[in-house]
């Protein structure tokens, strides 16, 4: 069975509009200009089409990968899952109340246990495609930078009201 969905089309709609744009060059060049410069106005045509499916519809283009860092407080609670498991740090956003990130490292449990305070900053760099949030990392936490993590998580409870994202 074909899934559809993993196909790209951007091929199909790259030469589709092509075809169009030089059809659109051609009627102007024999309409506006009488049929002369009928190379240039193809020319142009293509040039202007490739530049601006460029920009607008490949990973390529200004507006793709943006990224910024973000800071937020979070709340933390400590948990494991089991004798001889690995510590679950659970952070939750205080200005986003629902949102939640799962962090299971020993290391950084030991480091916000070690602080002692309550809330503490964390850093996100966000990645955003044309203004939407594509992803994000948790690269700090509470002046710690880079700990061992078995596999990170996010997620809401209930209906949050807004988005840390926005």
């Amino acid at each position: 069975m074909l899934y559809l969905a993993y196909i790209d089309v951007r091929p199909f709609l790259y030469l589709g509009g092509l075809a169009l744009v030089l059809l659109l060059g051609l009627l102007f060049s024999a309409v506006v200009m009488g049929g002369a410069r009928r190379g240039r106005v193809m020319f142009a045509a293509t040039a202007a089409w490739t530049v601006l499916f460029t920009i607008f519809l490949t990973e390529f283009g200004p507006f793709v990968g943006q990224e910024a860092v973000v800071e937020h407080r979070l709340a933390w609670t400590v948990a494991s899952e089991g004798p001889g498991s690995t510590a679950v740090v659970e952070l939750s956003f205080t200005d986003h109340p629902g949102h939640h990130l799962w962090e299971p490292s020993a290391d950084l449990a030991a480091h916000l246990e070690a602080l002692g305070e309550a809330t503490v900053v964390g850093r996100f760099r966000v990645t955003r495609d044309y203004g939407r949030m594509r992803g994000y990392d948790l690269i700090e936490v509470a002046g710690l930078r880079g700990w061992a993590s078995k596999g990170a998580a996010g997620g809401t409870r209930g209906q949050p009201a807004s988005s840390p994202w926005d």
